[in-house]
């Protein structure tokens, strides 16, 4: 890498840096990041752990319990490892620059700004870990093929690692790149392409084999069987993992209309929506030339293929986006440089002023949803159920109760009290669904108990929007 690259790549990594971590902790840990937070922190202080698909896979709470191991369990620290992720994301943009030029700084903006990806960068899920690392897949497939350096090839299956124990629509992103190679070996090839992946074998392939199979169960399997503990889990991963998720397909779970991620992709990802739609007349173009490259024909179907996939689900939710708009920005960037020569009036390169309009308008809205407009969940549709400044106050209050020796007990029939146990780990205070809660002095409970409990309300407590937790003294 050059001087000019390396300087560029460093102020891009300490924008990035500087982006994910400035109020990191401003918002309140919503309901699925306790949850993580908590089940990371359980995993560090008891040692135990239970792959569930409900809570997608042991990666996230196996790296954040060593995060907490290494620097406490704070909230800053829980959000670290989408943190991390995120950055490995913007490193491996910058570097598709070999292919794409001058696109790849458009790539890399993306990568850092683009609404939805920033906001969930800086969110304990899954969901960037696996943008990150196959990210980084993708990037080692393609310089093994330009290297046949065998280094590459076990960074790949690293990264694919990773991904597949990180959450289970990596099943989604595995069958988009080994169709992807299959249909373009087919048709470059024939089927010969089969015979000479399939029949012919050399030591050098026998070898690579090996170490990327190696690779991946020293992953894989020490995970899900939770430190082989839980040698079931290793089924829970596979056949139970997609039972799972189909279930919940048919269930139609978190059902939203097809047009849902349409709908967000023009509030929130219409830059890289604007940059590949005007894309397509030059893809079209180099395809009747015949001279598209292997990076740009799988550039296109990585972004039609995640298109289909995420609205077909009957599950949508909007952490998911930006597993549509990480595609969607490379493929919309693939050919900045022709646009910017071929969209111009009268010797005026009106391409230079769209794409500033477009980065401007994804600067403020990103800006705007990340640190100023976090909490709105009724308003902002980027943001889902999230957790309000008033649970945490709650948590307070509980904590002020107990450290001036009342007993206190939170007591919800259906579970529905997230994220108070993260805010409470460090204190004995008990939860119940069922039982005799009337012996504590206070209890904390859903608005909808409070003919169940009954006492003297002392506070009602917005946990998310339109939910609400009341402070009931007993005696």
């Amino acid at each position: 890498m050059r001087f000019r690259d390396r300087y560029a790549l460093m102020m891009i990594l300490a924008v990035a840096i500087a982006t994910r971590l400035f109020m990191l902790t401003a918002r309140p840990m919503d309901h699925d990041e306790s949850i993580h937070a908590y089940l990371s922190y359980v995993l560090l202080k008891d040692h135990a752990y239970r792959y569930d698909p409900a809570f997608h896979g042991p990666f996230l709470y196996f790296a954040t319990a060593g995060l907490f191991w290494l620097f406490g369990d704070s909230e800053f620290v829980a959000r670290l490892t989408p943190v991390i992720f995120s950055l490995i994301a913007v490193v491996v943009a910058f570097k598709f620059r070999r292919w794409i030029g001058k696109g790849a700084y458009v790539f890399t903006f993306l990568m850092l700004f683009s609404p939805s990806i920033l906001y969930y960068s800086r969110y304990l899920r899954n969901d960037m870990i696996l943008v990150g690392s196959f990210l980084a897949v993708v990037y080692c497939y393609f310089r093994y093929l330009e290297s046949n350096k065998e280094r590459f090839v076990y960074l790949a299956v690293l990264f694919f690692s990773i991904m597949v124990c990180a959450k289970e629509n990596a099943y989604i992103y595995l069958f988009i790149f080994v169709s992807f190679l299959l249909l373009h070996g087919l048709y470059s090839q024939g089927f010969g392409y089969l015979k000479s992946k399939l029949l012919s074998w050399d030591a050098k392939k026998v070898r690579m084999f090996v170490i990327s199979l190696a690779i991946f169960l020293s992953v894989f399997i020490p995970l899900y069987s939770a430190g082989f503990t839980d040698w079931a889990g290793l089924e829970r991963a596979t056949v139970g993992a997609v039972e799972y998720w189909l279930k919940m397909h048919e269930m139609r779970d978190h059902w939203k209309p097809i047009y849902y991620y349409s709908v967000l992709l023009l509030l929130y990802g219409f830059m890289p929506l604007i940059l590949a739609l005007i894309s397509i007349p030059e893809f079209i173009e180099r395809f009747k030339a015949k001279k598209l490259s292997k990076f740009e024909l799988f550039a296109l179907y990585w972004m039609v293929m995640t298109l289909i996939a995420y609205h077909v689900l009957s599950h949508k939710v909007p952490w998911l986006l930006v597993h549509i708009v990480t595609p969607m920005a490379l493929f919309g960037s693939l050919y900045i440089e022709e646009l910017d020569r071929k969209i111009v009036f009268r010797n005026f390169r009106v391409f230079r002023v769209i794409l500033a309009g477009l980065m401007i308008a994804t600067l403020y809205t990103s800006f705007y949803v990340t640190y100023v407009d976090y909490n709105d969940a009724v308003n902002q549709p980027l943001i889902y159920i999230q957790v309000q400044p008033s649970a945490v106050k709650l948590a307070k209050e509980i904590i002020y109760l107990y450290k001036h020796n009342h007993s206190v007990v939170v007591y919800e029939p259906t579970n529905d009290y997230w994220p108070l146990p993260w805010y409470l780990r460090h204190y004995p205070i008990p939860f119940m669904s069922h039982g005799n809660f009337r012996s504590f002095e206070y209890v904390v409970t859903s608005e909808r108990e409070i003919g169940v409990v009954k006492g003297q309300v002392l506070g009602r407590y917005e946990i998310r929007p339109f939910y609400y937790m009341i402070l009931v003294k007993m005696h």
